[in-house]
């Protein structure tokens, strides 16, 4: 039976060869490429570091060690290449990133702050957009355009042009829609109107009073009305345009995914250990497929600093920190000790990739403690 199943294994091979080249033989995996992280322990945990060409993620709740982690691996990556740091909430430290070894001149710092939010203008200027009178005459012509005495000068001008265009119009049209179809610009009037109209109004102004019900209830509307008007719209400040994180989310996927496309990065970190977990899992699983596309074409890695998991099955290595106990005897100033776990790890052994619990520990200090050699 071997010998017959391994015969028309080569006979379905030989007439696949020119399509599909041992369509039946199963592809020797090669060994993947790791890139250390620069901390001993971790090293040895993840059997040389972080893959190359894929996207790891590093959760834990804040003061877990997940920025110490990714300084520690731009690190070394930034002598050797361009590396990009995407900073949503603007949380990023130069200062801490020197002192910890990062070659700032090669690190690409992107972040997002209340000044690159999108401001809303009007198009029109104040004195243009008042509504055209009796006197269309009046109306001041934009300057520039067509017809200007320089090419750059040519649309300049032309949006607020079509919008009062427009406006003109549409004005134009209501103004036709008034008055009797004789006399289409005429507003109407009683002496317009027909004799059993003008009787009826007549009526109605005697016979309701401030008494009746739905007179009662337009003037109470009338007046809520007035009082809206009346009040001052809040302004947006910056500190209520900061309150919608989606949007600076959306605008760090978009420049993390320039920079992937750009091919010339060796580490791209995306900061997301401020957005709450309900927002990050928003993200569709389509955006984090293209990320590690872009990502093995590109030969980058792409890390995650995020609360809880949610690159889901597109990350190859994903490591929760955790803050350790701290000795009694400790002072303030001593080291503190972190502890990571592998929660998935495909590019391991089958032995390793099942063995639950694989975590290790060490001890940091903070980054001015090692620029001043404590």
């Amino acid at each position: 039976m071997r010998a017959q199943a391994a015969r028309l294994k080569r006979e379905i091979e030989a007439k696949l060869a020119n399509r599909i080249p041992a369509a039946l033989s199963p592809i020797a995996q090669q060994a993947p490429r790791l890139h250390p992280i620069g901390n001993t322990r971790l090293d040895d945990l993840l059997g040389g570091g972080l893959p190359l060409g894929s996207v790891c993620e590093l959760t834990g709740p804040d003061g877990s060690g997940r920025s110490s982690i990714a300084l520690s691996l731009l690190a070394l990556a930034s002598i050797e290449g361009a590396c990009a740091y995407i900073d949503v909430s603007d949380m990023l430290s130069p200062h801490s990133a020197a002192a910890a070894g990062v070659e700032l001149a090669n690190l690409l710092w992107v972040r997002f702050t209340a000044a690159t939010q999108p401001r809303i203008s009007s198009l029109v200027a104040p004195a243009e957009s008042k509504p055209f009178g009796a006197d269309h005459t009046s109306h001041r012509p934009i300057h520039g355009g067509c017809g200007s005495s320089h090419s750059r000068g040519e649309t300049k001008g032309l949006a607020p042009a079509l919008e009062q265009m427009l406006f003109y119009k549409e004005e134009q049209r209501r103004r036709k829609m008034e008055g009797t179809p004789g006399h289409p610009n005429q507003p109407l009037g009683l002496h317009t109107a027909s004799q059993d109209q003008v009787e009826w109004e007549r009526w109605n102004l005697r016979k309701v009073d401030e008494t009746d019900p739905l007179r009662q209830m337009d003037r109470q509307a009338a007046d809520a009305a007035r009082l809206r008007a009346a009040a001052k719209t809040p302004a947006i400040t910056a500190r209520a345009r900061e309150g919608k994180p989606w949007d600076r989310l959306d605008r760090a996927l978009r420049a993390t995914d320039q920079v992937l496309q750009s091919e010339g990065f060796r580490v791209v970190v995306l900061d997301l250990a401020s957005v709450e977990p309900k927002q990050a899992l928003r993200i569709p699983s389509a955006t984090w497929f293209r990320f590690r596309r872009a990502a093995q074409e590109s030969d980058a890695i792409l890390l995650l600093l995020t609360k809880e998991p949610c690159a889901r099955s597109s990350a190859a290595c994903v490591l929760e920190c955790s803050a350790g106990e701290a000795p009694k005897t400790q002072g303030v100033l001593g080291a503190v000790p972190r502890v990571a776990e592998v929660a998935r790890q495909r590019t391991a052994p089958a032995v390793g990739r099942k063995a639950p619990g694989r975590a290790t520990s060490w001890d940091t200090a903070p980054a001015w403690m090692q620029a001043a050699g404590r």
